[in-house]
């Protein structure tokens, strides 16, 4: 019996140890959350982006501020919080999304931002810092429309958004039309589509982000197309799409039907 309780007691210390993580593992998990809802806009130590650089933040403003904005960017914009407005203002009234990030992580995201201030670490770069080349234009427009592959398998862009030039049977219409994403996000562009912080992009390129190098040359794309006029709508994807779904039933009925006289033929003999 005794035995029996020591190995139980075991068992539920283990599950407890294992349920509640310890300062290390909260600090990776920390820093994983910076990766996927904040390293499109912002750094630690790497310089401004389409946000500013996060090092030092908790010294330029008070933690409550921050764990405040970080939850409710929205909510402390529509108060007219003065810093606030001159952060959108500096960041050409693009605004922080709502990415429903909760107090515990709001706290370990700014303890994140104070350790990697104080210890001199950097976490997220600025991207390729080069001029685009015809080749990079080439393979960015490759890219977007899904007749290169991406090295980690994601869908083209061409599935959910349009851009002028793109596909001859213009795009998809779940993402918005990008002509204005350079005039948006300017040289961070790149940045913002290799590490997303939308949603439906997350859900498509979480476990398949772009290399920075892709990134780079989608960006370069759609910079040069962002001045041309947006592209008309066309019929001809909606068309393709549902005449491709007629062809499939078809096919099916006409293999299923065979199939089913196949069974027949050999069922009638045995009766």
């Amino acid at each position: 019996m005794a035995t029996r309780f020591r190995t139980t007691a075991d068992l539920a210390l283990s599950i407890l140890c294992l349920a509640v993580p310890g300062p290390a593992l909260r600090a990776q998990d920390a820093e994983a959350q910076f990766r996927k809802t904040c390293m499109s806009c912002h750094t630690i130590g790497s310089g401004a982006k389409t946000g500013p650089d996060l090092k030092g933040v908790t010294t330029r403003r008070t933690k409550e501020w921050a764990m405040a904005f970080i939850q409710a960017p929205g909510a402390t914009l529509d108060r007219g919080d003065p810093v606030a407005l001159q952060l959108l203002k500096d960041a050409n009234n693009v605004k922080m999304p709502e990415l429903g990030i909760t107090p515990q992580e709001a706290a370990a995201l700014i303890q994140l931002i104070e350790d990697f201030t104080k210890s001199g670490k950097t976490l997220g770069t600025k991207g390729i810092d080069r001029p685009a080349t015809p080749f990079d234009l080439t393979r960015g427009k490759q890219f977007f429309e899904g007749r290169l592959r991406f090295a980690q398998g994601g869908p083209s862009c061409l599935s959910c958004h349009s851009a002028s030039g793109a596909g001859f049977a213009g795009g998809g219409r779940l993402g918005p039309l990008l002509n204005a994403a350079p005039g948006k996000y300017g040289k961070n562009l790149a940045a913002a589509i290799e590490n997303p912080a939308f949603p439906s992009m997350q859900g498509a390129f979480g476990q398949r982000p772009l290399t920075p190098e892709e990134a780079f040359q989608v960006a370069a794309f759609l910079h040069s197309v962002s001045a041309q006029p947006p592209p008309k709508r066309s019929v001809l994807f909606p068309v393709f799409g549902f005449l491709g779904l007629v062809g499939s039933l078809e096919a099916g009925r006409r293999l299923g039907r065979k199939r089913f006289r196949g069974v027949r033929k050999n069922l009638i003999p045995k009766a």
